[in-house]
């Protein structure tokens, strides 16, 4: 993204993009929007756009960057309480989120990025936490960060069906679901 303007009127350029966006996205597939559609919805002209963006990934390069920033503070405070998957909380963000570009990321290819940088700032979170559960008995049968990878994965797959699905369950029953479904496998192994 082009340096950030903090202005109103830039700020306020940023917002009507994003919101542009998300609803596009929505709408057709990624590969399919043309920066005139962003340009159409959001209702500005091009040398606005271009003096704030380089193309239409820029937007959703700047969309997920956004979207991470709140999803790694909410890692960073599950794992502040000591928890090992912040399952609760992400399934929170995604079912009060009121962020329209977030669940219109979620649910399309254009999201892709997102569930990839989302995985890792899960298994950067996941593996300390289970070191630190671990650090007192020998070294597990399956490495740690074999397990910090199968936890994240596991629950993005539950949380990409979740979304799809129209999230037809409140966030504590998934959760619930997620920790009877993947965890037991994990401590059982763990105290091998």
């Amino acid at each position: 993204m082009k340096q950030q303007k903090a202005d109103r009127r830039s700020q306020r350029t940023y917002r009507l993009v994003n919101a542009a966006f998300a609803e596009l996205v929505v709408e057709k597939p990624y590969d399919e929007i043309l920066v005139q559609d962003i340009l159409d919805r959001a209702g500005i002209g091009r040398t606005t756009f271009y003096a704030h963006y380089f193309d239409k990934e820029d937007v959703l390069n700047t969309i997920v960057e956004q979207e991470l920033e709140l999803l790694t503070r909410q890692i960073a405070h599950a794992a502040a309480r000591q928890r090992v998957v912040p399952s609760l909380e992400l399934f929170e963000h995604a079912y009060h989120s009121e962020n329209q570009q977030f669940r219109a990321l979620m649910g399309s290819r254009a999201g892709e990025f997102l569930w990839g940088a989302l995985q890792a700032a899960l298994c950067r979170a996941i593996e300390p936490a289970l070191s630190t559960l671990y650090a007192e008995r020998r070294s597990p049968p399956i490495p740690l960060p074999v397990v910090s990878q199968y936890l994240a994965s596991t629950f993005l797959t539950l949380l990409k069906w979740w979304v799809a699905a129209d999230m037809p369950y409140p966030p504590e029953q998934m959760e619930h679901i997620f920790q009877q479904l993947a965890l037991p496998g994990v401590w059982a192994i763990l105290k091998t």
